[in-house]
């Protein structure tokens, strides 16, 4: 599931209703990277997640992503990573936890796991 732009944070439920949609026609796993940037907007309005276009994603954005899709795959946090990426410039610790705690828990939330 993708993002929605950054300037039109109102697609976020309609990406996620389409995706989740087609997924379940086609027996496919969605993995819920659109909300986890839209919950990491809403509690860091501050953290830009994509670049100048609003739709292509930063390196935070990127890590973001990443850090989902692992949650997803591999059932387990990816809390407490200590890689803080190699994009354009590392991340801080502080934004890399962040991020790894908004992919975490909005991959439990969408899959319902405690």
């Amino acid at each position: 599931m993708t993002w929605a732009y950054a300037d039109k944070p109102e697609m976020t439920k309609q990406l996620a209703d389409a995706t989740i949609a087609v997924a379940n026609e086609n027996n496919a796993l969605v993995i819920p990277v659109g909300l986890a940037f839209a919950n990491a907007l809403k509690q860091r309005p501050d953290l830009k997640l994509t670049v100048a276009d609003n739709r292509h994603p930063t390196s935070a954005g990127t890590y973001l992503e990443a850090a989902t899709i692992l949650a997803a795959l591999t059932k387990k946090s990816p809390e407490g990573a200590s890689y803080l990426g190699g994009c354009e410039k590392p991340l801080t610790e502080k934004d890399a936890a962040f991020l790894q705690k908004v992919a975490w828990d909005t991959v439990k939330n969408f899959y319902g796991w405690k």
